[in-house]
């Protein structure tokens, strides 16, 4: 199970239909309270929310407040 709300994006690119980029595009619109909010993610209907789901995505509960860390810059500068 890959949590949307915490993996990386390496770990989210493993998700069906969900490449790099768009792995990247997940990481900039967190956290997801819901199925219907990772819909406001471009590239993402909700057909391929129900695939992403279908391929073993989970939502966890949103991180606590946190700084960045090295990899969470590493992500989002790749």
């Amino acid at each position: 199970m890959i949590d949307l709300n915490s993996a990386s994006a390496e770990e989210l690119a493993t998700l069906p239909t969900v490449g790099l980029a768009a792995a990247y595009d997940l990481i900039l619109y967190r956290p997801y309270l819901s199925w219907e909010e990772v819909e406001f993610a471009p590239g993402f209907d909700r057909a391929r929310v129900a695939e992403v789901r279908a391929g073993g995505a989970t939502l966890g509960p949103p991180p606590q407040e946190r700084a960045l860390t090295e990899a969470d810059r590493r992500d989002l500068q790749a």
